[in-house]
């Protein structure tokens, strides 16, 4: 038995300090048939063991890796558990990968045992894990010799622990601190992934620094998960609630996060930047379908929390009807008791950022990477700046290199990747920092800014240099862009493709008299490229001439996982990209042919 919060040195400490000190009755809970579910403090302990011993009575022996591939649930958070307490060792995996990557990652970490909890998900795990010996099939069943379902093995777990109730908990595994807990690939933009090894003091090390920046207290505070538990992110601030006795609720469609926001009003949930501008574009839209003194008062708001400095305060009549009359309802919509909103996995556009914060919402950037179990630097309660990405963690070390790359070390930083001493050896230096490939400055109160990466910057044909991210993340701000792809390496001149967001577009047509015309032909019209073409030419105002967005296709197709256009977190994979629209490239490039000029 762990003895305080202090006290715990692995994952499965964690666990059992969780279960032993905390008393809920709704420690994890799920949507399911229209109502929440709960599971209680003891209900999940007992989960977790006898998931456990199933996985003993499958064959599982110490150190072995076992795939898990479902939806965020509380049934992700038994298996994690489970397999650890097993003696084995989670290998996440994204929904929708690639069956290149996913045969790799199952060839790679010799799975012979994965878990399915998305039915979508069966077939092509089935056609690329040919040396899997069972699939745990989570909330469906097959009828498939090699599959078995989730309840029937905790079932058999639980037999066992009964028929022998002396003696069972010998069969658990007690990790060390240093012991592997999960290999993680990384989804990187482009090439093979690289399999991030995490050890239980990696994970351990970030909910106790998470302890010291973000105070939580299990009658207070409530935590909304909406971001994969396959990304280390939302993993490891799930662990950290889960330290602490707040109970968790789990977010089963973003179609729906504003009505759960609603339902559970929760004080702390983790987000990814393009999320935050959904919910922005979300807000304007509702104002925009308002009428009369409602959308004239709506609209004055929304242009003061976009305008003013966040430091400034607010002042005068006008100040106090938008925060009584506008602000207040935004905030009841996000369900009206946020303490922490922390953004990470991407950089947060400032003018988002300053939207959000003005208007009230405690929102916080961090910044880390897989192979830092996630954080290197966070900002916090107390000590906020927007526009960097805070404060070094507590119990990480971050210097720059000599060219300004963002170095760090700590207890936090990865062992190396999973069979792959070379990229290893070049992650990681003899010093023991982990070189993040990000360029950073400090400003002169401690605070950490990005300033570019090392790889991420294009050279034009000129010589000149291009950096595509903040393009990129201006273009978006744009409602009807739903991702914008900068090309420019080796090019004369900057050009674009657009990829337009179908909701917004279908909203357009139907209000501006093109409800006749099907979606295509609508996207393909003047009015769309005229509304494209001047969004384009407000972001070059404020860019540098050799940068500045010469031309751009929209390119009427939707991006998606499965067909490898873009990562599980949502990032561009820029080389699958260019290569599959490589024709709507060229295009922009022909001598005399005009593509979208702006």
């Amino acid at each position: 038995m762990i003895d305080s919060k202090d006290g715990y040195k692995t994952i499965i400490d964690l666990f059992r300090f969780v279960t032993t000190h905390h008393v809920r009755a709704d420690l994890l809970n799920h949507h399911e048939g229209g109502a929440w579910r709960h599971i209680s403090t003891s209900e999940f302990a007992a989960a977790v063991e006898d998931f456990a011993l199933g996985l003993i009575g499958l064959g599982l022996s110490r150190g072995e890796k076992v795939g898990l591939s479902a939806p965020s649930s509380p049934f992700w958070v038994i298996a994690d558990l489970g397999i650890s307490l097993a003696g084995g060792v989670t290998v996440p995996v994204f929904n929708r990968i690639s069956p290149e990557n996913l045969e790799f990652e199952i060839e790679d970490t010799a799975l012979n045992v994965m878990i399915v909890g998305d039915e979508r998900e069966y077939e092509p795990v089935r056609a690329c894990g040919k040396r899997l010996r069972k699939i745990v099939t989570l909330g469906f069943s097959r009828e498939d010799p090699e599959a078995v379902t989730f309840e029937s093995v905790r079932e058999a777990g639980r037999k066992r622990r009964e028929a022998d109730p002396d003696r069972y908990a010998d069969a658990f595994a007690r990790p060390g601190e240093d012991d592997l807990f999960t290999v993680i690939y990384t989804s990187g933009s482009m090439g093979r992934p690289k399999g991030v090894m995490l050890s239980h003091k990696n994970l351990v090390s970030q909910v106790k620094d998470a302890g010291k920046v973000f105070r939580l207290e299990p009658g207070r505070d409530r935590a909304l998960s909406s971001l994969p538990l396959a990304h280390i992110f939302e993993r490891m601030v799930l662990y950290y609630d889960l330290s602490q006795g707040v109970p968790i609720h789990f977010v089963d469609d973003l179609s729906r996060l504003g009505e759960l926001m609603r339902s559970v009003r929760p004080t702390i949930m983790t987000v990814v930047p393009r999320l935050l501008e959904r919910v922005y574009e979300k807000m304007r839209l509702g104002i925009e379908e308002s009428r009369g003194l409602k959308r004239t008062l709506g609209r004055a708001a929304f242009a003061r929390a976009e305008t003013k400095d966040v430091g400034e305060p607010f002042r005068g009549l006008r100040d106090f009807l938008y925060r009584s009359l506008v602000y207040r309802k935004l905030l009841a919509a996000l369900g009206g008791k946020l303490a922490y909103v922390i953004s990470g996995a991407a950089a947060l556009p400032y003018d988002v950022g300053r939207f959000f914060l003005n208007i009230g919402v405690p929102l916080f950037e961090g910044y880390g990477l897989t192979e830092a179990a996630p954080v290197i630097a966070a900002n916090r309660p107390g000590r906020n700046r927007l526009g960097t990405i805070g404060l070094p963690f507590p119990s990480v070390e971050v210097k720059l290199g000599p060219d300004g790359e963002i170095l760090a070390r700590g207890p936090n930083v990865m062992r190396g990747y999973f069979r792959n001493p070379g990229e290893t050896a070049a992650a990681l230096d003899a010093e023991g920092f982990l070189h993040t490939g990000d360029l950073g400055a400090f400003d002169a109160d401690g605070y950490l800014k990005i300033t570019g990466r090392k790889k991420e910057l294009f050279k034009k044909s000129t010589g000149e240099y291009v950096p595509p991210a903040p393009i990129e993340a201006a273009l978006r701000r744009l409602p009807l862009v739903d991702t914008a792809v900068v090309v420019a390496e080796n090019r004369k001149y900057v050009t674009c493709l657009i990829f337009p967001d179908y909701e917004e577009a279908e909203r357009l047509k139907s209000e501006n008299g093109y409800a006749p015309l099907g979606l295509d032909e609508f996207l393909d019209s003047a009015y769309v490229r005229d509304i494209i073409a001047r969004h384009v030419r407000e972001v070059n105002k404020h860019l540098h001439h050799t940068e500045e967005v010469q031309k751009f296709a929209v390119v009427k197709a939707r991006l998606s996982v499965e067909s490898g256009e873009i990562t599980p977190t949502l990032k561009v994979r820029r080389g699958v990209i260019e290569e599959k629209f490589k024709k709507e490239i060229e295009a922009m490039y022909e001598p005399g042919k005009v593509k979208e000029k702006v």
